[in-house]
């Protein structure tokens, strides 16, 4: 792996609570590491031509690279290893689980970076048959890591206001972030999207009862106070960004949340 740091957390808890740090056991200085996603082409490949029927390409299998840690070298030098109950808990802790943690290494190229994944493969390592250590296989939910929760706030009077809020997903499609309205006096609420041909994501004629809206546009779900039903309002346009900078021009008033984790590819 291409990680240099000594501690790594898992699901929120710290390798340092069970008495263990990164290393690497017999590794060479150089090791390859996967840092921008494979694709899958589709296409067709049919006689009497010599280029393809193409018909896109596919960026979406999912970061995978090999973890290496085991007991902390103070803890060595105390004669201490891992006894079965340790490495009971241990596995426990890592695996197992029914939904995608967060592993975050703790270095300080990666104080901004996160991966979303799940641990499988876990061994343990024997030196002169004690268990010192464990390997693992860190399987991610995408090619990328992603960036620490950043929330973008705008309070808004009414006019129409231009916003510029930068993208800095490392993935050429459209990053599709969580945003949360609390609308005012004004019933219609738009945010246009100039650098995206216009896309518009707009909520017409709400009624006086909505006073809050939260949308998960990854998922295209959209969740109001008192368990209201928002979706006659919408034109079911759900808010995206372009790569880089995007223009966005929003009109109504009252509060606009735009929380980012941008995906990133920093390998693994």
């Amino acid at each position: 792996m291409s990680f240099y740091g000594c501690h790594f957390s898992f699901d929120g808890i710290s390798c340092e609570e069970y008495g263990l740090m990164l290393y690497e056991f017999g590794q060479s200085n150089t090791e390859n590491v996967m840092l921008t996603p494979d694709v899958d082409i589709i296409e067709d490949r049919i006689s009497r031509r010599f280029t393809p029927l193409h018909y896109g390409a596919v960026y979406n299998k999912p970061l995978e690279f090999n973890m290496t840690f085991g007991a902390d070298i103070n803890a060595i030098d105390n004669n201490t290893w891992l006894d079965r109950w340790d490495l009971e808990t241990i596995a426990v802790w890592l695996t197992g689980h029914q939904t995608y943690k967060w592993l975050e290494v703790t270095q300080p190229d990666m104080e901004t970076f996160r991966y979303k994944c799940f641990i499988t493969n876990l061994k343990y390592v024997d030196i002169g048959k004690v268990p010192w250590g464990f390997t693992c296989t860190v399987l991610c939910d995408s090619p990328f890591a992603y960036t620490y929760p950043e929330t973008f706030t705008y309070t808004l009077n009414g006019n129409n206001e231009d916003i510029t809020l930068y993208n800095k997903s490392s993935y050429r499609g459209y990053y599709k972030p969580k945003i949360e309205i609390f609308p005012g006096n004004l019933r219609t609420f738009s945010i246009c999207n100039c650098t995206d041909n216009d896309y518009t994501t707009m909520f017409v004629g709400l009624p006086r009862a909505i006073n809050s809206i939260t949308i998960d546009n990854e998922n295209e779900i959209i969740t109001c106070n008192d368990n209201l039903n928002p979706y006659p309002y919408f034109n079911f346009n759900f808010f995206r960004l372009v790569r880089g900078n995007n223009l966005l021009r929003v009109s109504g008033d009252g509060t606009l949340k735009i929380t980012c984790e941008f995906p990133i590819s920093v390998g693994g």
